[in-house]
């Protein structure tokens, strides 16, 4: 095989690949952006794919490490560059596994990512989730919405997508879980807290016996479709102005770190965790076992601040509130 041809096979390789895997049509849009991005500069230096060692791929690192943004007209950040020569070095995994080539030359590769400026997102404390989700007014529809909404995102360490994509059907009451659908369509159980799922039941009255609505609809129905995640983002946005903590390292996404990082600081294994928030570093595309998922939800309900009983002692007047938030469920039923 040509040069030429070998770079189409690689590319026609990955794209096979990410269509099996499910992986969605943006994810697999922009990896293919980068590797035909990657497979032109080899073409413009004359290299062949198969036959690039570590040097030429250093080469293509460093060059990333120097490109600036069509937007913002900024360096690359660290984890942008991160992932475009991740995209690029996949290729000669499909090579390799073909026998095309004999030596993967971006196994084993050890490259120092530049350091970039900018605002560094962070977590919220766990006084900052407290205030924040007791800030919002659950006796008023808005609120009630934006409480339940929060409140899940914070009990099951949720990417926002994951959250806006949740049906009723998806939730197992009794049990308290919730499937969840993560990056590349790829499906997880995660258990729900205690407090979460009385908001739920609270907020959805008589829609919890309709299992293809969604949860948290653009218009309530199952025809006028769910939030979505930049609105969901935008209410946070606007919230945190409202209770004066807005800051520009906070974010939607500070909510899901919280979660992983109380449950760190209680006592949980980063594995435990990374299962629980299904990261692809963790064998996410394989089906929970019972065993694992067992594992999953013991951890997550003796070391979750919404589940420890500590938590009910501590904040007598909290409870108080609560309670008659579930006293009103029970009239409404």
């Amino acid at each position: 095989m040509t040069s030429e041809t070998i770079r189409h096979v690689a590319l026609a390789l990955s794209e096979e690949e990410m269509k099996a895997n499910r992986i969605t049509e943006a994810s697999r849009k922009a990896a293919l952006k980068a590797q035909t991005e990657f497979a032109a500069w080899t073409e413009r230096k004359g290299y062949a794919l198969e036959t690039m060692g570590k040097a030429e791929l250093t080469e293509y690192h460093a060059e990333l490490c120097q490109r600036r943004s069509k937007k913002t007209g900024e360096l690359l950040s660290a984890g942008t560059v991160n992932d475009l020569f991740h995209q690029a070095a996949t290729l000669f995994s499909f090579l390799y596994v073909e026998e095309i080539i004999q030596e993967n030359p971006a196994r084993n590769l050890d490259l120092d990512l530049p350091e970039r400026g900018g605002i560094k997102r962070r977590p919220l404390t766990l006084g900052e989730i407290t205030t924040f989700l007791e800030n919002l007014d659950a006796s008023t529809p808005q609120g009630l919405k934006d409480r339940t909404l929060f409140e899940l995102i914070y009990s099951s360490g949720l990417r926002v997508a994951e959250a806006a994509g949740i049906r009723v059907k998806d939730i197992d009451f009794e049990r308290r879980e919730v499937v969840v659908r993560g990056k590349g369509d790829r499906d997880r159980v995660v258990p729900i807290s205690k407090v979460a799922k009385e908001f739920l039941l609270l907020f959805l009255g008589k829609r919890v016996d309709m299992p293809e609505v969604w949860v948290f609809g653009s218009r309530g129905g199952v025809k006028g479709g769910h939030m979505r995640s930049c609105s969901i983002s935008e209410r946070f946005r606007v919230l945190l102005r409202r209770f004066d903590m807005d800051k520009p390292e906070i974010c939607t996404h500070s909510i899901r770190h919280s979660t992983a990082t109380h449950l760190l600081e209680n006592g949980a294994s980063v594995r435990h965790i990374q299962e629980l928030l299904g990261h692809k570093c963790i064998e996410t595309t394989v089906r929970y076992t019972q065993l694992q998922t067992d594992g999953v939800f013991k951890v997550f309900r003796k070391y979750h601040p919404r589940e420890h009983e500590l938590f009910e002692t501590v904040d007598d007047e909290y409870m108080k509130r609560f309670e008659s938030l579930l006293d009103r469920r029970g009239k409404k039923a």
